[in-house]
């Protein structure tokens, strides 16, 4: 089994182990576009400088930052009086918010902002600018624009804005609220202070020990980061995914009906649950911590391979929690 097979099947598991989306959310992974800004709207080939490897094309846009930027926050309701009657405000993990609102004329309006969005098409693509940024826009069936706003190229990372509106210029809010967003961001507004042990600060793919992701896949993986809190190793016949993530927490601790507890160390008690496909899988969920309504904070963690590969997934993810458990700060 080649590296390049597990490389490729690695973006498969980052599809599926990014938590359940919003039911109205049609972003496509991996495809998702950017914009340009009314009077700052081009169409000629921007000429932003390049910034080195893993480095912003500003400061302001680093991912140690853009972790602490609230998305609800920066879809600023008066933003939203402009383009018609905002609706309630639904939040998907720490990165992504969500207005499913009216238009002026009462047609339905749907808004979503993503802090901290991988970007790949988007970067190869974008050949616009909006509020000085190199900038991409995708339309999908008439009825849902994609503006992208690169703030990293190497590799890509940006803040991108989903518009579904029927029968309208979805574009034309897309860049509006596109450039809002990336001017609040450069000034700073809606950061928070994260909770006492929460994950939102903390780099996936910097967390672990070198020794406990080579247990895991193997010698020398190949790395792919995806947004601001997820991270993929792959090795040449198997892979392994750290996911941090903000979501509901049910009361009894029941993420999956087929989980079995297993003890993590340091009084944590992880979640098992396997799923046999053509690409097999363990996964192992914790508690980092807990809001009102139901909601917290989540560690998972998956092991993965083809299913002509031999190698107990459940040890692996099991092993590697264990290892992670004591470098996460607890609440």
């Amino acid at each position: 089994m080649t590296r390049l097979v597990a490389v490729l099947s690695a973006f498969l598991l980052l599809a599926g182990c990014a938590g359940p989306d919003l039911a109205k959310r049609t972003f496509p992974r991996s495809t998702i576009p950017a914009a340009v800004g009314n009077a700052t709207a081009t169409t000629g080939a921007p000429t932003t400088a390049k910034a080195p490897v893993g480095q912003p094309v500003d400061p302001v846009f680093a991912a140690d930052r853009l972790r602490l930027v609230d998305p609800c926050a920066v879809l600023a309701e008066e933003l939203l009086d402009e383009l018609g009657e905002p609706g309630v405000e639904s939040r998907t993990g720490f990165s992504r918010c969500s207005n499913f609102m009216k238009d002026g004329s009462g047609k339905d309006l749907a808004v979503t902002v993503e802090i901290g969005q991988t970007m790949t098409v988007e970067l190869a693509d974008a050949d616009k600018q909006l509020a000085g940024l190199r900038s991409h826009e995708q339309t999908l069936d008439n009825s849902a624009c994609f503006v992208s706003v690169i703030t990293q190229e190497q590799p890509g990372l940006g803040i991108s804005v989903q518009i579904g509106y029927k029968d309208g210029d979805a574009c034309a809010p897309g860049r509006k609220v596109a450039e809002s967003v990336v001017n609040q961001v450069k000034a700073r507004k809606g950061v928070i202070t994260p909770a006492k042990g929460s994950l939102i600060t903390l780099d996936p793919c910097a967390l672990p020990d070198a020794a406990a992701v080579e247990a895991a896949v193997g010698r020398e993986p190949d790395v792919f980061p995806y947004g601001l809190h997820n991270c993929s190793w792959a090795g040449k016949d198997r892979e392994l995914t750290l996911d941090l993530r903000r979501t509901f927490v049910p009361d009894d601790r029941k993420f999956d009906d087929a989980q079995t507890e297993v003890d993590l160390g340091g009084g944590v008690k992880g979640y098992q649950v396997s799923a046999r496909t053509s690409f097999p899988s363990c996964e192992v969920t914790w508690v980092q911590r807990t809001e009102a309504d139901d909601e917290g904070e989540v560690v998972r963690v998956k092991s993965a391979g083809p299913e002509e590969v031999e190698f107990d997934r459940c040890a692996a993810a099991v092993g590697f929690a264990k290892a992670l458990v004591g470098k996460i700060p607890r609440a």
